[in-house]
């Protein structure tokens, strides 16, 4: 159960500071936000645009925005951080729980 809670939690934190580095990135510096919508926008193209038949690609175009790809993007790259740096607090208290010795096998 703790699993669980832990990985929701990780993927409830990595929305959250996904929005909030957006947020820093359109006060900073609108102009690379505006590049990364354009981006976003030519994916969307790109994805649209791959010659799908009309009954799903209808879909595709009504269900995916520029915002939402763009966001997508920041909360992949606020997971990224936060893997690394979790990652990096986690190696010095795996050195702490004592390990069983390994039994080798050859044969």
């Amino acid at each position: 159960m703790l699993r669980i809670f832990l990985s929701a939690g990780n993927l409830f934190l990595s929305l959250i500071l996904g929005a909030i580095f957006m947020a820093l990135v359109a006060i900073y510096s609108p102009e690379t936000l505006s590049a990364l919508l354009g981006w976003a926008r030519s994916f969307k193209a790109l994805i649209t645009g791959t010659g799908l038949s009309a009954k799903y690609n209808i879909w595709l175009e009504l269900l995916l925005e520029e915002r939402q790809l763009l966001f997508m993007g920041f909360t992949i790259f606020a997971r990224i951080m936060l893997a690394i740096v979790l990652g990096m607090l986690a190696i010095p208290f795996s050195q702490l729980r004592p390990r069983p010795p390994q039994r080798h096998f050859y044969g």
